[in-house]
């Protein structure tokens, strides 16, 4: 008994920081840090390898956990397109990594094709990389630095959240270019 309330006293103490730390204002993202990001690597839907750290060598990385039933993601989801449209260029990398069970992965790449997404879609089979990002709900969204920090957090999609996501990414992308003022 003791080790449940223990364990749902921390799970309640880090859904509070969390909470307050995605919605505190004022901070830019990079002078934002919730600390590293979890090293992964999951397969593509096109069979490819991909390796969190090889991403960031290139550059900031947006790390979406979605599913095909998750109508949510899959309003977010072509946001996340038009931003990497707009900055892969400048070195930015969206990993879209999907949590559904086997049963559904045929699903996955109709899924993207119909979204028209054109970045790396992720299958997360055994959820092991949900487990290390503490994904409790979906989307669940991480912009990750080059040097692996995360620096901003997003819990589900709401109206706005792409231009927040946009605004908090561009700082490290001046940062990336050496052309921060």
């Amino acid at each position: 008994m003791v080790a449940i309330v223990s364990r749902l006293a921390g799970a309640v103490i880090f859904s509070a920081v969390t909470l307050l730390l995605a919605t505190a204002g004022g901070a830019a993202a990079q002078d934002r840090d919730y600390g590293p990001a979890p090293a992964f690597t999951l397969e593509s839907v096109s069979g490819e390898r991909t390796v969190l750290g090889e991403a960031l060598a290139r550059g900031p990385v947006i790390l979406d956990f979605w599913a095909t039933w998750c109508g949510p993601c899959r309003q977010a989801l072509p946001a996340l397109q038009r931003l990497h449209e707009r900055y892969a260029s400048r070195g930015l990398t969206i990993l879209a990594v999907s949590i559904d069970e086997p049963r559904n992965h045929p699903k996955i790449g109709a899924a993207a094709r119909a979204l028209g997404l054109t970045f790396p879609i992720l299958i997360d089979a055994e959820k092991r990389a949900a487990q290390l990002y503490r994904v409790e709900s979906i989307p669940m969204t991480f912009l990750i630095d080059r040097e692996g920090r995360i620096r901003s957090l997003h819990r589900g999609y709401r109206q706005g959240d792409a231009e927040r996501l946009e605004l908090e990414l561009l700082p490290l992308l001046e940062v990336e270019a050496g052309t921060s003022e």
